[in-house]
């Protein structure tokens, strides 16, 4: 059956064609974009539409998507919009030619586009949704909704418009939303943190509580935390106390002052040693201390200075002789210096592609020699199956990709012994010809996939593999030998050695706090190969070794690929009828030919991402606690009908009269509207909800309608009666 091309394209005057995967935004133009279970080409026609960009695609791309928006979007999110929906489906959309686009199955377009099937093209309850962030940062939600999010789900970072596009089964998708959106609130009040250099913060905690209470009203909001591994307060609320509190910590996080000129300095992160070389440095003349003329400007206050500095390495201490001016701009500076050194996670995948691919082709055939027309006659037929052992085949075999198979029933059939019931068995004879053609092919294996975590400018080594014993000679007799008080050997003398036998990787990762991640990769492969040289027994085992060297320059959340192809070995196999297959051009037909190649090679994929800072860390985790006591309290004791699980969040009071006059507004314009009280450590709150839809479509045409009338309402899904 031909194909039927379909070409969606809107020409419009004066608008500007890009080759990039996503387009760029057109002077922010929105438009709404809410589907509900319905086809793909309605998704696709509506985008080509709205960007003005063609898009060609035939009758195999279908299925049904449903699309959330809970605002009107702009083209470049409804781009990713359609991207994020097609690969739920198995599809790609790519580049074609100039000014056009074409949506391609994924296992056409490997190599071409980074997305992979996820739902089949039947699947109704899969929905792609648009999360907008107001406080959040992007980077920040999607390191909190990936971990949770399962391999059925979709999260891409649309950065111009601090946006996720999620795509996955409704309910998966519907939580993450929530999960989102209750980070967003989060991020509303500022959470901020201090690593004390100077004071231990066990001792500072009566401190900070007593100049919290001194806040009065205005600390109402204001959370502490304490972190003794990391020595650091942690702190949430309104913008103006927070910036109180931290002026309080700048202020006893001091080192003891006194009129002496001798002070005790506390290296957090650097090498104690480092730090003391690089402040010595400073007081020398500029062409003698080229290490640091790069932070001379900065320090250049102590440029002649007359100072000195030890180091006490038990307790990573600098001990300063110097006067207390010059105390200070070295504090100072220390602080500026000792940075705590980038974190980064490699995610390191090797995979073995093995391609042992083998191809036959071949005729079989049974038919007559003479002209037999009964039982009685003297039968003769030429049966010819070049497969050793092979017959003429009735079905193919589970390797044939080709089969073609003629009989025609002579008439004749050949009377065996009778079977146990006593009745003659009977076998029918058949002119046949059968073709047949086969292929075969093993894929890949994962030989090494590591994660780690390594500090910039550190080297790392990893082996995986075994050691294995190899037997080295030495000495024969007779021979020379000038520590045998003999003059020669009397014996010959085995030792064992032992080498390493498998995949030796080191790793050298060097990052800043911004910028590019470069990723210095050696990659050392071993093997045990035949013996080359003789006997294995007489010159012992022989060792193969490839060495693969390479430097990948990733941004943050970036994967470079890199292929080594390590072998390629061909055999061509032949078999057939004796003599018969020797006949000029006729021999081919009592012939069956197989290709067998086994192809090797070496799939890396290395990926690179910048890691929080302990303290860093510790306020991730706080911030992740606080969503999910936050959506526990919010969700707890709100209990819907079993199949209608969706709601619309409206809004959020501090008074539950006004909540409740709000949820009456909505009954009397037609919603089914509740109220829920929850708790939390910021208080006591009313949340009004519009709920008992069926489905995350319905809730967002709901949504869609609120924020029309001037609510800001969220997409949620709640708890139903078991």
């Amino acid at each position: 059956m031909a194909r039927v091309v379909k070409v969606i394209m809107l020409m419009a005057i004066g608008v500007a064609w890009s080759a990039s995967t996503t387009p760029a935004l057109a002077a922010e133009r929105t438009f709404p974009l809410n589907l509900k279970q319905s086809p793909i080409d309605k998704l696709i026609k509506r985008v080509a539409e709205e960007t003005a960009r063609p898009i060609i695609f035939d009758e195999r791309v279908r299925g049904n998507i449903s699309v959330v928006t809970k605002r009107e979007v702009t083209e470049g999110e409804a781009w990713g919009i359609l991207e994020a929906s097609l690969s739920m489906l198995g599809f790609s959309l790519l580049p074609s030619t100039v000014d056009n686009w074409r949506i391609a199955k994924v296992a056409e377009a490997v190599g071409e586009a980074p997305f992979k099937a996820r739902a089949g093209p039947e699947s109704d309850s899969f929905v792609t949704t648009l999360i907008s962030l107001d406080n959040a940062n992007l980077q920040s939600v999607i390191a909190v909704l990936e971990p949770i999010s399962g391999a059925r789900v979709t999260l891409v970072p649309f950065v111009p418009t601090n946006s996720v596009i999620a795509s996955g089964p409704e309910r998966a998708i519907a939580r993450l939303a929530s999960i989102a959106d209750e980070l967003d609130r989060v991020e509303e009040l500022a959470l901020r943190y201090r690593v004390l250099r100077y004071r231990d913060v066990k001792k500072i905690e009566d401190l900070v509580e007593a100049r919290v209470k001194s806040m009065g009203n205005s600390a109402r909001l204001l959370q502490v935390w304490t972190d003794e591994q990391t020595n650091s307060v942690l702190f949430r609320g309104a913008e103006e106390s927070v910036s109180r509190l931290a002026r309080f910590l700048e202020r006893i996080d001091r080192p003891s002052t006194g009129s002496g000129r001798i002070q005790v300095l506390r290296v957090l992160n650097r090498d104690a040693e480092e730090m003391a070389t690089l402040l010595s440095e400073l007081s020398q003349s500029p062409a003698s201390a080229k290490n640091v003329a790069s932070i001379r400007t900065r320090g250049s206050e102590l440029v002649g200075a007359d100072y000195s500095i030890a180091v006490d390495k038990a307790t990573r201490s600098l001990v300063v002789r110097a006067s207390p001016e010059v105390q200070l701009a070295i504090r100072d500076m220390l602080e500026e210096l000792d940075q705590p050194p980038q974190l980064i996670a490699v995610d390191v995948t090797i995979t073995e592609v093995r391609t042992p691919r083998s191809k036959f082709l071949g005729f079989a055939f049974d038919i007559p020699l003479t002209a037999s027309t009964g039982s009685g006659d003297l039968i003769g037929r030429l049966v010819s199956s070049p497969v050793p052992g092979a017959t003429v085949a009735r079905l193919p075999g589970p390797e044939t990709t080709l089969f073609g198979r003629v009989a025609r029933d002579t008439g004749i059939a050949l009377e065996g012994p009778d079977d146990e019931n006593g009745i003659p068995t009977v076998i029918p004879i058949e002119d046949t010809g059968v073709i047949q053609a086969g292929d075969f092919s093993i894929e890949t294996e994962v030989l090494i996939r590591p994660h780690l975590i390594v500090l910039s400018g550190e080297r790392h080594e990893l082996f995986v593999g075994q050691n294995v014993p190899v037997p080295v000679t030495e000495g024969s007799p007779g021979e020379a030998d000038p520590n045998s008080v003999f003059g020669v050997s009397l014996a010959r003398t085995i030792r064992f050695d032992r080498t390493d036998i498998g995949i030796r990787l080191g790793l050298d990762a060097k990052a800043g706090r911004e910028g590019k991640i470069q990723i210095d990769l050696d990659i050392e492969i071993s093997t045990i190969i035949p013996s080359l040289a003789g006997a294995i027994e007489q010159v012992g085992p022989s060792f193969l070794e490839e060495t693969l060297t390479a430097t990948a320059r990733l941004e943050h959340g970036e994967t470079a690929i890199i292929g080594l192809n390590r072998d390629v070995r061909t055999v061509v196999g032949r078999s057939g009828v004796p003599w018969l297959s020797e006949i000029p051009f006729l021999g081919w037909f009592f012939t069956a030919n197989s290709t067998s190649e086994q192809d090797v090679n070496l799939a890396i994929a290395v990926r690179a991402r910048r890691l929080s800072s302990p303290a860093d860390v510790v306020a991730d985790t706080i911030r992740r606690r606080l969503i999910f006591e936050r959506q526990n309290a919010r969700g707890g004791g709100l209990v819907v009908p079993e199949g209608l699980p969706f709601g619309v969040l409206v809004t959020t009071r501090e008074r539950e009269d006004d909540a409740e006059a709000i949820a009456e507004g909505l009954m009397l314009a037609g919603y089914e509207s509740t109220v829920h009280a929850w708790s939390s450590g910021e208080g006591d709150f009313f949340d009004v909800y519009v709920v008992s839809f069926e489905t995350m479509a319905d809730a967002a045409e709901a949504a869609g309608a609120l924020m029309h009338d001037g609510w800001n309402p969220d997409l949620v899904i709640l708890k139903t009666q078991s």
